[in-house]
């Protein structure tokens, strides 16, 4: 099954034409991590339209979450390249998936949350990938 990145809240989902299936699986994920997190839904609501706070480690840990589910982390933190390239070509136009692979590959973190967090903020500050819906 296809999924989009579902971690850089930005341009596309709404043109993406996702599934209901797709849909309601993000919707699971989502909700799962918040509880998982302990994240306030309203931060991640803000994050989703663009104004994700600095430094907030809950929200970071919602972001490692979420890319676990999304298989682009192994259970452990590590990050999968092979995956990550696969849900950037689901998401993105071809020209772009190697630019943004190269920038976001490389994060790295004391724990698995802030690793989630600095993914997020590499696809939020290459503003190419979209999320949460």
């Amino acid at each position: 099954m296809k999924f989009i990145i579902v971690f850089t809240f930005a341009l596309i989902v709404g043109t993406l034409g996702l599934t209901d299936e797709q849909k309601a699986k993000l919707k699971e994920y989502k909700e799962s991590c918040i509880t998982e997190s302990g994240v306030d839904p309203a931060v991640v609501e803000n994050a989703k339209n663009g104004n994700a706070p600095e430094g907030d480690e809950k929200l970071s840990c919602f972001a490692a979450c979420f890319i676990k589910k999304m298989g682009i982390f192994s259970p452990e933190g590590d990050l999968n390249e092979e995956i990550l390239r696969a849900r950037l070509q689901e998401s993105l136009p071809e020209d772009k998936v190697e630019e943004v692979f190269q920038k976001c590959k490389n994060v790295d973190g004391a724990n698995t949350c802030k690793k989630g967090g600095k993914l997020m903020k590499c696809f939020l500050d290459n503003k190419k990938v979209a999320v949460l819906n």
